[in-house]
């Protein structure tokens, strides 16, 4: 399968989702959650997608960022391209960790330097915002994702999380691929859910990557056609995936070089236009695993 396009990267078609890596069961299992992104990138993978929420609780708040910073400063082959996100607040708390939302210019901004400066870098690949603030006028918050890469802080933005009304906004305001401005979107898209595919059809559209995050949930729906293809059924989960829009790059979650490995076979996996119907036509529960309780925001 050919590489796809990330405005004007280059990409592998499968890229590795790291948020796992920094989950509690993973905070002993350290060198193997690095020889796991070293695995990814052995096998061919471009793209490490992370953020800074990305972590056990909010007193290690950054941890996954610095966690894919030392897997790739501990890599002899060539630097992948690394994508983050700001925008989601997460602060110890009485009760647990308090989550919230900061979509200000100001708060995007600072977002992103504290990214960078995790990631040892100075200017970030790829940089999202990972969900709309309902507080902050969203003309306001696409307007200063688009000030974190006119200063030099991120060389390419993207949103998370949109709607296909937030998505027209924000071409309005910052232009997509062949403007400088929006060149990825990540929302959720998966077997078991598939909303938004306005969205995807928007993004084959004007030529913007589409990045569906938890790519394998309810890929057990389709474990009776893996079989009979003698394939995993996430493997057979990312290659439907992927036949349905040349934008499409997975993401999926890995603890372990073996399931990484897995997922990158799913580019070998021919899907005729029967099976993929077949596998589009199987019932499913349009459930999200992280389904947000806030409002939109004023356009």
């Amino acid at each position: 399968m050919d590489n796809r396009r990330i405005g004007d990267l280059d990409v592998f078609p499968i890229g590795l989702g790291c948020m796992q890596l920094s989950g509690r069961r993973m905070l002993e299992h350290r060198e193997r959650a690095i020889r796991t992104i070293h695995a990814a990138l052995d096998a061919g993978v471009t793209l490490l997608d992370t953020a800074d929420i990305y972590a056990p609780d909010a007193h290690r708040f950054g941890h996954n960022e610095e966690l894919v910073a030392e897997a790739v400063a501990s890599y002899s082959g060539a630097r992948p391209i690394i994508a983050t996100k700001g925008g989601i607040t997460r602060v110890p708390g009485a009760q647990g960790d308090v989550w919230g939302r900061s979509g200000t210019p100001d708060a995007l901004l600072l977002a992103a330097e504290a990214s960078a400066a995790r990631l040892g870098v100075d200017s970030i690949d790829l940089y999202f915002l990972h969900r709309a603030d309902p507080a902050v006028h969203f003309t306001d918050q696409v307007t200063g994702l688009a000030a974190v890469k006119r200063g030099g802080l991120a060389l390419r933005i993207g949103l998370s999380n949109v709607t296909s009304a937030m998505l027209l906004r924000a071409l309005q305001i910052a232009g997509g691929p062949d403007e400088g401005g929006i060149v990825a979107v990540q929302n959720e898209r998966s077997p078991q859910y598939r909303a938004d595919t306005d969205v995807l059809e928007i993004c084959t559209r004007r030529g913007i990557a589409f990045l569906p995050w938890s790519p394998l949930a309810g890929a057990g729906l389709f474990a009776e056609h893996a079989a009979r293809r003698g394939v995993s059924p996430q493997r057979l989960s990312l290659a439907w995936l992927l036949a349905q829009s040349p934008v499409i790059i997975p993401i999926p979650g890995s603890s372990r070089p073996q399931t990484i490995r897995d997922s990158v076979e799913s580019t070998r996996v021919n899907m005729s236009i029967l099976e993929m119907r077949e596998l589009s036509a199987l019932p499913f529960d349009q459930v999200s695993l992280y389904p947000d309780s806030e409002p939109e925001p004023p356009l």
